[in-house]
């Protein structure tokens, strides 16, 4: 009998993928929870295997492609006995009332991609090919059996920029490149849009003199070592947002608008904003209010790790309550982040810098150098007003300058 493998729901209102790499051929045989193909979702790379043992008949999607759930990916001739499943409905595309919809190229870019010869080449040299709008039937492999390496397509690429060069007249369309809207950066965009369509933004600015967190972080320095995790300032900054998130619940909510409401959550996830060589990645800390200073750094640190290596799954990304976003070590005085929707609040966190401050001194305020850093909160205005947002700030900044002030708050 013929299976069909049907692209499932995976949850989180994931409702389509990116065929990113098939690791199966027609004619090959496949055994039960043998890996079959990676897919590219909404917010992490998820790698489907087989159910049953069987000879692969035909793969029903090219690398590229992009998969609704419930759309057949494989096609398996099975002698096993499979429990025939109800189909699952055929997914309508989830209707876009965005403002700003996408222009026809990165909606229905045509395929003509030829069934040939699979290439062999790693998914990195894959993506990068992609990106780069080149076929890697065209790329000489100089790997065993022929496989695409970095450096084939490097070469490759140089060879068509010499070319383009030494063409007398250029066409005004070489001297522009054109890099199909996919994987993580699709994801983005789209989510981003989302954003911007759905919620009420506005941003929140103020200043925090890091000077009582650096000397906490000077006493944590010692240890460490022995326990083997450095203490940056986000799970600091953490620590300082939880009591302000509990004291003013609405930043850690999210907006019903089919049933007006407002949901508020009584559990602190917070989600943090990882920049990777694919685009920015939101993994999630769950329960952060239950851990220490050093559970949190070290949970971020592997988080992290995951988000840059491409192994973030499903659960590391979902239930988020609020999200901090950080280029406070590329630089930048002030943004506007983008609300992680259907969150209504995101801070983010610029750069620490040696500023001049007013402070009281003993004879009144004078002038002092200090480590400042500016926030920027983000929110959305449905749920939250500015008076509000005000006061949260203030008090996450109390924390921040007053971390010992954490103790007694528990």
């Amino acid at each position: 009998m013929i299976y069909e493998l049907r692209f499932a729901d995976i949850g989180e209102g994931v409702q389509e993928g990116e065929i990113m790499l098939w690791h199966i051929s027609p004619g090959d045989s496949v055994e039960e929870e043998q890996l079959v193909v990676e897919v590219n979702t909404e917010k992490v790379n998820v790698e489907i295997t087989s159910p049953v043992d069987g000879e692969v008949k035909s793969l029903e999607k090219e690398e590229g492609d992009i998969v609704s759930v419930g759309e057949t990916l494989v096609k398996i001739e099975t002698t096993d006995k499979v429990e025939e499943k109800p189909k699952e409905k055929p997914v309508t595309e989830e209707k876009d009332d965005s403002l700003f919809k996408p222009t026809a190229p990165f909606k229905s870019k045509s395929k003509s991609r030829k069934k040939t010869e699979k290439v062999l080449a790693a998914p990195a040299v894959r993506r990068r090919a992609r990106e780069a709008g080149i076929d890697l039937h065209d790329v000489p492999g100089t790997g065993p059996a022929g496989r695409v390496r970095q450096e084939d397509l490097e070469n490759y690429k140089k060879a068509m920029k010499q070319r383009e060069r030494t063409t007398e007249e250029p066409k005004y369309s070489q001297r522009e490149e054109r890099i199909p809207l996919r994987g993580t950066r699709r994801a983005i965009a789209r989510r981003l849009r989302k954003s911007k369509d759905r919620a009420a933004h506005f941003t929140y600015f103020d200043e925090v003199d890091m000077t009582a967190l650096d000397k906490l972080r000077e006493q944590a320095e010692p240890m460490e070592k022995e326990r083997e995790v450095n203490i940056t300032y986000l799970p600091l900054i953490i620590k300082a947002l939880i009591p302000a998130l509990k004291e003013f619940p609405m930043l850690n909510s999210t907006l019903d608008e089919e049933n007006e409401e407002i949901v508020v959550k009584q559990y602190y996830n917070i989600g943090i904003a990882v920049d990777t060589e694919e685009g920015l990645m939101v993994p999630v800390i769950k329960n952060a209010d239950k851990k220490s200073v050093w559970e949190l750094a070290e949970e971020i640190e592997t988080v992290a790790k995951k988000a840059r290596s491409g192994e973030l799954t499903l659960d590391d990304v979902q239930e988020g309550t609020f999200t901090i976003t950080s280029v406070g070590s590329i630089g930048g005085t002030m943004a506007t982040p983008i609300i992680n929707w259907p969150e209504v609040g995101i801070l983010g966190v610029m750069r620490k810098k040696l500023r001049p401050v007013v402070v009281e001194g003993e004879d009144g305020p004078e002038i002092a150098i200090r480590p400042t850093l500016f926030l920027s909160m983000s929110v959305d205005h449905r749920v939250v007003d500015g008076a509000v947002v005000a006061r949260f700030t203030n008090k996450v900044i109390e924390y921040m300058e007053n971390p010992a002030m954490l103790l007694l708050g528990e």
